[in-house]
């Protein structure tokens, strides 16, 4: 054991007089600084100039965050390149929000279409209402909107008022009761989103216009939340599929396809088209109505119209282009944010590419929202009263009980097609407000291919319209019944009066 042990301590000498030699050597063949010659001395750099070039790099790290250039929810990219500067004063200030808004739908549970519509309307109108006292041109929408009054105590003096300021604490106060339960994460970035806006203008106002201005935007949203209590979609996220809604049985009805609903036990909303309009005329019975009688004879009209669906969907497969324009509108919830979300979106693209005044922006994106709320009432008012049946259950009854459409046939009844309606909606009101041929990119879908580009609002709702039948879940009859819809409560909601 003992000559063991003093091997190892000679060997560590050893190692320990090789290292310290090797040291000693490195510090011998390092060579001396040479001083510079007076010629090589190097000037000395005024204090003031460091100073500023310090300042320089701080303004150029201020620049890249300002809360204009800051993206929500996306991290600094690696690679410096130029970013859009945000103006909070126009229309940027509501696309910055939408964009965010469009986020909560797809994080949040129980946001439906339905609700995603309803709840964007009241959001909207929340905006619009809030600028008011700085656009003397505007008129409230007040007893224009079914039981919708403005209180006189919200005329102020519009001295020392900031409408995008208002307008920001309108949207995040209804946006925070809106979305109560959406996760804690995306919540952060709203109360961001509202830090950063208030943060902007808190540089360039007085504290009492600040004040004045946040208080006014949080009593407007206040107000539309409390009217909002009483349309009959009140918390409605909660339980969007009624479980104890029993769906009429005939030979024509609607019945859930258990394949794609497996975890449900009732259809989607089935009272929504009980709930208040925004627009008297969309409370009152439309006339729409299937063109084609149910009949399940194969030289029947109805046969043949499922049994175009049935041959479509041949078509729709891998790598098609049918099967790409189905999966760009399918809009499902709890992936997507649904398909009013799709709509409200195409404005949002519109205008982040050409961005116009805060008082316009917060008419068209009203406009729409009321609009395509409405129009999700009506259609699902339609729906029930029809409760017809969807091309999966009759294609499998009567043409091919093997049968499986591209797209998970959704819970409520065929007739007539909601996505065909609110697009037909949109369409309606976007070229009336904007123009016929406004061409833009719809950047929306990234997920399931290229975006898309449309050179126009209705070449856009007419592909909508048409991806519902490549997609096996409607006919022919329910989306071009459904486009008439839309056309009829786009021009109730285009009677809305916004100007004096």
């Amino acid at each position: 054991m003992r000559k063991i042990l003093s091997l190892l301590l000679i060997i560590l000498s050893v190692t320990f007089g090789i290292a310290q030699t090797t040291t000693t050597a490195a510090k011998k063949t390092t060579p001396k600084p040479v001083p510079p010659t007076n010629k090589e001395k190097p000037k000395a750099v005024p204090e003031k100039v460091i100073k500023t070039e310090k300042a320089t790099k701080a303004d150029e790290l201020e620049e890249v965050l300002t809360p204009e250039n800051t993206q929500i929810g996306n991290p600094t990219p690696n690679k410096v390149e130029p970013m859009r500067v945000y103006d909070y004063t126009n229309s940027d200030l509501l696309v910055k929000w939408h964009e965010l808004i469009f986020e909560l739908i797809e994080q949040t549970q129980g946001y439906s279409p339905n609700v995603a519509s309803r709840n964007m309307a009241y959001i909207n109108l929340a905006a619009y209402e809030s600028i008011l006292p700085a656009n003397m041109g505007n008129i409230s929408l007040s007893d224009q909107l079914q039981e919708f009054h403005r209180p006189d105590s919200l005329n102020i003096d519009s001295r020392f008022f900031n409408p995008a300021v208002a307008l920001n604490s309108a949207v995040f106060k209804l946006v925070d009761k809106l979305f109560i339960s959406a996760p804690y994460i995306w919540m952060e970035k709203v109360y961001a989103l509202n830090d950063s806006v208030n943060a902007h203008f808190t540089r360039q106002l007085s504290p009492d216009a600040m004040k004045k201005s946040k208080l006014y935007g949080a009593k407007i949203a206040f107000w539309i939340y409390e009217y909002s209590k009483n349309d009959g979609g009140h918390q409605s996220f909660l339980r969007t599929y009624s479980m104890g809604y029993k769906l009429p049985i005939c030979q024509s009805c609607f019945e859930i396809n258990r394949v794609a609903d497996l975890e449900n036990t009732g259809p989607l909303h089935p009272k929504w088209g009980e709930n208040r309009t925004f627009l008297a005329k969309n409370q009152e019975e439309i006339d729409i109505k299937p063109k084609v009688e149910f009949s399940i004879y194969p030289n029947s009209a109805f046969y043949k119209m499922a049994k175009e669906v049935y041959d479509i969907s041949k078509q729709v497969v891998p790598n098609s282009e049918k099967l790409q324009i189905a999966n760009f509108w399918d809009d499902a919830a709890t992936f997507t944010y649904t398909a009013p979300g799709h709509s409200i979106s195409i404005l949002t693209q519109v205008l982040k590419q050409k961005p116009v005044d805060l008082a316009s922006a917060t008419e068209l994106y009203s406009n729409l929202a009321i609009a395509i709320s409405d129009a999700f009432i009506v259609t699902w008012r339609i729906k029930y009263q029809n409760n017809l049946i969807r091309p999966i259950a009759y294609i499998k009854k009567y043409i091919d009980n093997q049968w499986e459409p591209a797209l998970l046939t959704p819970p409520f009844p065929e007739f007539p097609s909601g996505h065909s309606a609110q697009t037909s909606t949109m369409a309606t009101v976007l070229t009336s407000k904007i123009g016929d041929n406004v061409g833009f990119t719809d950047y929306s879908k990234y997920f399931v291919g290229p975006p898309k580009t449309f050179s126009s609002f209705w070449t856009a709702a007419k592909e909508c319209s048409i991806s519902r039948v490549y997609g096996g879940i409607h006919f022919r009859d329910g989306i071009e019944q459904g486009e008439e819809l839309g056309k009829i409560v786009g021009k109730n909601a285009l009677s809305l009066r916004y100007k004096k």
